[in-house]
């Protein structure tokens, strides 16, 4: 499944990811509207009806819970990345951004050693 969502569909995500074991929406709403999001109850439902749709979150009882991590949601994403724009392969992707000297020797060396304790 593809999980192609909106910026403001993503900071509603990182809100439940928050509360994995649930959050009413009526609090979700509360705690939008203390950050200054000037939503009715309606624009927080059809950004919740979205993300169910694509299957990041249930609603049971208005009671909101992810499907998945922050953490699955971005390996996932990556990967599709990795897919679509490098063939498949990380080491294309990786290889991109040595190319350009976007990679710091410190990100070289930590690079090398998670290869190497994945080697092990």
């Amino acid at each position: 499944m593809k999980y192609r969502i909106s910026e403001t569909e993503f900071e509603v995500m990182e809100m439940v990811w928050k509360y994995q074991e649930g959050i009413k929406q009526s609090t979700l709403l509360k705690i939008f509207l203390a950050e200054g999001k000037e939503w009715k109850r309606q624009t927080l439902n059809t950004f919740l009806i979205r993300l169910e749709e694509k299957g990041l979150l249930k609603r049971e009882k208005r009671i909101v819970k992810p499907v998945c991590t922050r953490e699955e949601y971005a390996h996932h994403q990556t990967q599709e990345v990795i897919d679509t724009m490098y063939g498949g392969r990380l080491s294309n992707l990786v290889l991109a951004f040595t190319q350009d000297g976007g990679l710091s020797d410190e990100e070289v060396g930590r690079l090398l050693r998670l290869i190497q304790q994945k080697k092990k």
